[in-house]
């Protein structure tokens, strides 16, 4: 696949483990609704019953539009910007995060921790709560095809602050 990334950042992603979450005695994943059940801790919220896989560390682009609405408009509890991550299928599937069938293994519910230049300085570090979760996954950059099957190269994450279960 050709192409690549213009404005390269690293996102630190860390993804739901739903078998160590599912695990937790006294709490867990609810398969039903998808969501994380909170443990009782006496206190009226619950404690996040969240088990995470180990970090990954992707390079990505931000559409600049999307990246300037979330420095500039998200703050506190304000939920009014999304941010999408554009990933490229080539360092997916370098990470080991793209099955035979082409499927990435990055899903809804899954945290971004923060978003670094390539050098490592820390560019934005979203604090959990209220957290940045992604929700929607979806294959984009269909380009030429390979003996007429339409393949893409890129991924888009869309990112908010809805954590999974809560």
């Amino acid at each position: 696949m050709r192409g690549r990334l213009i404005n390269r950042f690293v996102a630190v992603i860390y993804r739901l483990d739903p078998v160590a979450t599912a695990a937790v005695v006294g709490a867990g994943f609810d398969d039903e609704f998808g969501s994380l059940r909170p443990v009782d801790n006496g206190s009226q919220a619950g404690a996040s019953t969240r088990r995470e896989r180990v970090e990954l560390r992707l390079p990505v682009q931000i559409d600049s539009k999307t990246w300037d609405d979330v420095i500039l408009t998200r703050g506190g509890h304000e939920a009014t910007a999304d941010l999408e991550l554009c990933l490229h299928m080539p360092d997916l599937r370098a990470a080991g995060l793209v099955d035979v069938n082409g499927v990435v293994d990055i899903a809804a519910g899954d945290r971004i921790d923060s978003i670094e230049a390539r050098d490592g300085e820390v560019q934005a570090k979203f604090v959990d709560p209220p957290g940045l979760f992604v929700t929607k996954v979806e294959p984009r950059g269909y380009g030429p095809a390979a003996f007429g099957t339409p393949k893409f190269n890129l991924v888009i994450l869309t990112c908010g602050p809805q954590r999974q279960g809560a």
